[in-house]
């Protein structure tokens, strides 16, 4: 009897596991097929997509872009449900051979899915009057305000899909194992690494873009044209200035002037106001008597160099004071033409594109009408940029312009400053406006040009960087740099010489300017508690520079801005030849942190706005 009720026992305990084990494998038959549904309808929204953008951005279908954007989140949303149960396992997952690592990323990829869905369905509902509007045939002129009116009303939208946004950011940042994931997963990561920085910024400037753009009131910009062929602090020498007046959403005034007939100059050219003296460096090694616009850029920190330009604009110009200052250069003008197609200047018949936007810049240096009106090409070519927006928007890839001009802040062809605080914040955070922010908890490391020799001789100057470190298990750290400049012109037997006036008088090629030796204050910006040991003495003798004594002092050491330390240097290179500038300095303990049982070391090399690619190498023992 007892045997009869042990052997029914095990037969029901057999029915009941037998019975799990069927439910089981129906609720992972299930699952695997509605995983499967879900993502062939992911896969199936490509080619809606595909089709949907083939007539072009600005001929969008509203209605069917909002059902491909809804019909996303909602596949993302179902699959992200369906595997929920299995993400918390997957990134002990790794150590799998092959599909290890897409396994572990699996969490973090569809994080990203799941923010980026969800900040394109806020945007699209804040936006969709603006696709709307811009498949009428209005003139640009008449949708701008209305354009900005419906920013202003999807602010609240706009600020949830910003937020979005950096989730998948911060997802993106988790993914480190790239090259051991699949081919077509490297391909998607491979174009939102393109996109990212641009919907993220986008995102965020469109909170504040209908203030910056005048909705409310008139705003004014001042525009510094600067030429990274002779670098300074900010990217180059400052040659043009410009006005910009925006009213909601249209420029109401734009004009652009010679930088040298900014200050209080009398028709006589004698100055009408009193003006101050200019950095040290800038009377030492320049010998000049006065702080005027042209030379305002002297802090690679562009807000501050921008206040100083503002300032000495609105008191050279006798107007009030602006409300902040773009700056731009060559290459910026090169991408914007990229942006926008091919430009027709109405004055000449000529047609400048991304090819020969360049040579047209230095091609007005040929003009024989002065110094003064060599830089009013500029502001030809900005009305003439400002009639191809105006008039002719319809030819114009709204898409490739942002993506151009989001190349040019990341690069630091555009920089922006503006005083309002809010704006401001937006612009320091997305690195946009050239702030040198200050290190707290990590190395830092920037190398700034300046070229002192009154010419262009920057177009053959090559720049290495070579850095070194030291860490100590005391938390102690050295450093050793050695930067190297590459003069790439030909030695034609022509001595060094500091001024190039002549060329400038007599209204030469562009060339005779940049066929020059280079004289470069050079500085090295490193964290503020560094104490440098060793530096560089470089001879400048009397008789190639104005100063007409033999220069030959040690590096200088200066502390600014907050937070960091400069290492100053006077120097000359010749044509064909190359100067190496060596420093070793201790680091603070600042630069290392604990991370669990370890240390953890970063560094962060900031680009000097207008310098070209420069080799960097970087040791760490």
């Amino acid at each position: 009897m007892a045997s009869n009720k042990s052997t029914n026992r095990s037969r029901l305990v057999w029915l009941l596991l037998l019975a799990g084990l069927i439910v089981l494998l129906v609720w992972i038959g299930l699952k695997g097929w509605r995983i499967y549904q879900t993502s062939s309808s992911l896969l199936s929204r490509q080619s809606q997509a595909e089709s949907l953008l083939a007539a072009g951005p600005g001929n969008i279908d509203p209605d069917a872009a909002e059902d491909l954007v809804l019909g996303l989140r909602s596949d993302v949303l179902s699959l992200r449900n369906e595997v929920a149960f299995i993400l918390p396992v997957l990134p002990y997952l790794d150590w799998l051979p092959r599909i290890g690592p897409l396994l572990a990323s699996t969490p973090h990829l569809l994080e990203m899915a799941d923010a980026g869905t969800e900040a394109a369905a806020y945007a699209f509902r804040g936006l969709k009057p603006a696709l709307m509007l811009s498949t009428e045939e209005d003139d640009t002129n008449t949708r701008m305000p209305q354009l900005l009116q419906i920013l202003e009303g999807a602010h609240s939208d706009l600020a949830r899909a910003s937020l979005s946004m950096d989730r998948v950011v911060a997802a993106r940042n988790e993914i480190r194992n790239v090259d051991d994931l699949p081919w077509r997963v490297r391909t998607l990561l491979d174009q939102a690494d393109n996109w990212l920085p641009l919907a993220q910024g986008g995102l965020r400037l469109s909170l504040v873009l209908p203030d910056m753009l005048g909705l409310d009131g008139p705003r004014r910009y001042l525009v510094i044209a600067q030429n990274e062929d002779e670098i300074r602090a900010t990217g180059g020498f400052i040659s043009g200035a410009g006005l910009i007046e925006l009213e909601k959403g249209r420029i109401s005034k734009l004009e652009f002037q010679d930088a040298n007939s900014v200050d209080a100059w009398s028709a006589n050219q004698v100055l009408t106001k009193p003006y101050g003296e200019p950095p040290k460096a800038l009377s030492e090694l320049m010998l000049l008597d006065l702080f005027l616009f042209r030379d305002a850029n002297f802090w690679p920190d562009y807000p501050i160099s921008a206040e100083k330009a503002m300032a000495l604009y609105s008191y050279g110009e006798n107007v009030p004071s602006v409300d902040g200052a773009i700056a731009i250069d060559q290459e910026f003008v090169k991408l914007l033409v990229s942006g926008t197609g091919p430009v027709l200047v109405p004055d000449t018949g000529e047609v400048i594109s991304e090819s020969n936007a360049l040579k047209s810049l230095q091609d007005a240096w040929t003009l024989e009408d002065g110094v003064g009106n060599r830089k009013a090409f500029l502001g030809v070519f900005a009305q003439a940029i400002r009639n191809r927006l105006e008039n002719e928007m319809s030819s114009v890839d709204p898409i490739n312009l942002a993506r151009k001009l989001g190349q040019a802040l990341q690069e630091k062809n555009l920089q922006i400053h503006l005083r309002d605080p809010m704006t401001s914040a937006i612009l320091a955070d997305l690195g946009w406006d050239g702030r040198l922010a200050a290190p707290t908890d990590h190395d830092a490391l920037m190398t700034v040009d300046s070229n002192m020799g009154y010419n262009k001789a920057n177009t053959f100057i090559e720049q290495t960087i070579a850095y070194h470190v030291r860490l100590a298990e005391d938390g102690s750290a050295e450093a050793d740099l050695t930067l190297t400049h590459i003069h790439n012109g030909e030695d034609n037997g022509e001595p060094c010489w500091q001024g190039t006036i002549e060329e400038y008088q007599q209204g030469g090629e562009y060339r005779d300017l940049t066929d020059k030796c280079y004289y470069n204050y050079l500085r090295v910006y490193v964290p503020e508690i560094s104490r440098l040991v060793s530096g560089p003495q470089h001879l400048v003798p009397a008789e190639t520079w104005y100063g007409g004594y033999d220069w030959d002092r040690p590096t200088e050491i200066h502390k600014e801005p907050p937070g960091f330390t400069a290492f100053a240097n006077f120097m000359l290179v010749p044509k064909a030849s190359e100067l190496q500038s060596q420093y070793r300095y201790t680091l603070p303990a600042t630069i290392t942190q604990d991370v669990g049982r370890n240390k953890q070391y970063q560094l962060r090399l900031y680009k000097q706005s207008g310098a070209p690619e420069q080799p960097v190498e970087i040791a760490v023992t």
